[in-house]
């Protein structure tokens, strides 16, 4: 199964802005049941060149170090987003971007095409349900569209 079978388009991805607070990102994480935004500028909310992620674990640090819920994104960026955005090829398979959020030790990457263009996010979530997903699935393989494929012999 290729990332781009199970990837969360990028138009559907959350994203704020710098000047977001932190009560807002949590409250869209919770809301939408998600664990990361992508920050995105103000002057651009569509850009498909955001300037990081934001994660529930760096909400962790900010609630660590006490960072007011009314702190900006903009305000936490410099130490505790997601410092270096990770980008994984859209045309890899499942294996290697598990390999990759190991390499790289994240839970979150932005999906890039052959372009390096944007096109989608995925979260080490999204593995291993596609792993669970192939579990269920077995004696029968699935192709790189997910799809159950049934071999008569």
């Amino acid at each position: 199964m290729l990332v781009s079978g199970f990837m969360v388009p990028y138009d559907k991805v959350l994203k704020c802005t710098p000047s977001s607070t932190i009560k807002e990102v949590i409250e869209k994480m919770v809301e939408r049941k998600v664990s990361s935004l992508v920050i995105v500028p103000e002057d651009d909310v569509d850009s498909k060149k955001p300037s990081g992620i934001v994660t529930k674990t760096d909400l962790c640090q900010c609630y660590l170090h006490g960072i007011s819920l009314t702190a900006q994104v903009g305000d936490i960026m410099p130490w505790t987003w997601t410092k270096s955005l990770e980008a994984i090829k859209a045309n890899v398979d499942r294996d290697a971007a598990a390999k990759f959020f190991e390499k790289h030790r994240v839970h979150h990457a932005v999906v890039v095409n052959e372009k390096e263009e944007i096109v989608g996010l995925i979260s080490s979530a999204d593995i291993a349900s596609e792993v669970a997903k192939d579990a269920r699935a077995w004696p029968w393989n699935r192709n790189e569209s997910g799809r159950v494929v049934l071999e008569m012999h």
